[in-house]
């Protein structure tokens, strides 16, 4: 969470957003986890799994990108470090894209 936070920073004012879905979460537990990490993306509760279905969400954590017109441009399963200068040039890549 906290390399999501630092994506999220990096890309302040562009067309880029970092939003959080936690699936099957309680809701205290997860406002605890933003306040733990100060995380200031959005964070939104998935309680009846309806988004990860549609997503065929089968293993978490699970990562997506989509681009402004609502396509699915990449994906990724698993932990990753999501503020590594790599991934920042992989989502300006795609930005541009755009």
């Amino acid at each position: 969470m906290p390399s999501l936070e630092n994506l999220h920073q990096n890309f302040i004012g562009k067309e880029f957003v970092v939003l959080g879905i936690d699936i099957q979460e309680n809701r205290n537990q997860v406002l605890s986890q933003v306040k733990k990490y100060g995380l200031s993306y959005e964070n939104l509760l998935d309680e009846n799994s309806e988004v990860s279905n549609l997503y065929g969400v089968r293993s978490t954590p699970a990562k997506f990108i989509i681009d402004t017109k609502g396509n699915l441009v990449g994906a990724a399963l698993g932990y990753r470090e999501w503020d590594d200068e790599g991934v920042k040039l992989l989502i300006k890549k795609l930005m541009e894209k755009n």
